[in-house]
């Protein structure tokens, strides 16, 4: 007899914006091999994600605007609503993205499996005060297990909120390198080639625009690498609440035609394909995929060495705890200081200085660069579909 296929449902915010929101994607797309798979968003407007399964639009985003009151009221509808969902299609299994999404999943709970999964650092992102603690704490104890995207990030889930061990997991994020690999090939728009074809030693990072993520330090680098070497152009992919400020920055600077900013893209490899060095200068993160991105498409990689995940990718060798304070020319990249803290206004600072060195070092040191060339699929492996989906299959399954 035909085993009957499990029922899964994957809870996110959205599909357009973020590492989470493309990862909850991603998991619907490879799961929908094994599983009968619903994608289920609270806004499913301009979603550029390719997902697998079936998508439900709860049709209840956030909004800015909303007093206390309206916050309460949209969260009883969202728990309301997915709760019958869960209900009416016998949902086995629900895997949920993020804090907001996790305490949904949590409040509509049924007779279902609840896996929850955290993608950023805890303390970092969350603080440690009383009510960080709480939300953790909640999260944590109505899950069937709680999983962090970095071991780190678990290390310091349970050291800042108190969570038992039996209770927290990590199962890095996944790709396909193949996948990739095809998509890179795929043409440059006419207005992206040219500006390329301007700038033949081309960085370039992607990512949310916001302040953590330290994008305006990578245009005063850019104005730093220019005074020896014209050639050199900075694009930045993603969308968010920085991107005014990073105009305006890169105009201030005299940079707006050697910065490129074309917002969020369905399809990004293109674009770190023809690149020449990828940058992360974020103050933390949780896994940045993008780094793992980079290597499926054999790009050098420069990455600030912060809590957590970076290490984790680049140095996996290395203890994860610990950060450097000069240049590590690791096994799959390099790993600069962090800047967090540092001023981002005037001169560059020592540490700032100390990354543009490395920086040039990755642009022009032809045995540097070829070093991470043959290392990249070998770092992209270790967290491909094969490797990790299988761990997830594991526990639906349980």
């Amino acid at each position: 007899m035909k085993q009957k296929r499990k029922r899964v449902a994957i809870l996110v915010q959205n599909l357009h914006n973020g590492g989470a929101e493309r990862m909850a994607a991603n998991m619907a797309l490879e799961l929908s091999a094994y599983y009968s798979v619903w994608l289920i968003v609270f806004d499913g407007r301009d979603a550029i994600y390719p997902y697998g399964g079936r998508l439900i639009d709860l049709k209840l985003p956030p909004s800015e605007d909303e007093n206390i009151v309206q916050r309460l009221v949209k969260l009883v509808y969202r728990v309301r609503r997915l709760r019958y969902l869960k209900r009416s299609l016998r949902i086995d299994c629900c895997i949920s993205h993020m804090n907001s999404a996790n305490v949904i999943n949590i409040l509509s709970k049924g007779k279902e499996k609840i896996y929850s999964i955290y993608h950023s650092m805890p303390s970092a992102c969350d603080g440690k005060g009383k009510t960080a603690v709480q939300l953790h704490r909640f999260i944590a104890e109505g899950s069937e297990r709680y999983y962090c995207v970095s071991r780190l990030a678990a290390m310091d889930m349970a050291k800042s909120y108190g969570i038992a061990p039996e209770k927290l997991g990590c199962i890095y994020n996944f790709l396909d390198p193949g996948k990739i690999e095809v998509q890179s090939r795929e043409a440059l728009p006419e207005e992206a080639a040219a500006f390329y074809a301007n700038h033949p030693r081309m960085l370039i990072s992607m990512g949310r625009l916001t302040a953590m993520k330290g994008q305006d330090r990578m245009i005063r680098l850019l104005q730093e690498l220019r005074k020896e070497d014209d050639a050199v152009g900075l694009t930045i992919l993603g969308e968010g609440e920085e991107r005014e400020t990073l105009e305006k920055l890169t105009e201030e600077l005299g940079l707006t035609e050697h910065v490129y900013l074309p917002g969020e893209l369905p399809n990004p490899f293109p674009y770190l394909k023809a690149a020449s060095a990828f940058l992360l200068f974020s103050d933390y993160e949780g896994l940045p995929m993008v780094l793992i991105e980079a290597a499926a498409v054999k790009l050098p990689v420069a990455a600030c060495d912060v809590a957590s995940g970076p290490r984790e990718i680049l140095a996996p060798d290395t203890d994860i705890r610990s950060f450097t304070d000069k240049a590590e020319y690791a096994r799959y990249g390099v790993l600069l200081p962090s800047l967090a803290g540092e001023e981002r206004r005037g001169e560059l600072s020592e540490k700032e200085r100390m990354a543009a060195q490395a920086v040039k070092r990755l642009l022009y040191d032809g045995e540097l660069r070829g070093r991470y060339f043959e290392r990249s699929a070998e770092c992209a492996e270790r967290f491909s579909t094969a490797q990790q989906i299988g761990k997830w299959r594991t526990r639906i399954d349980s």
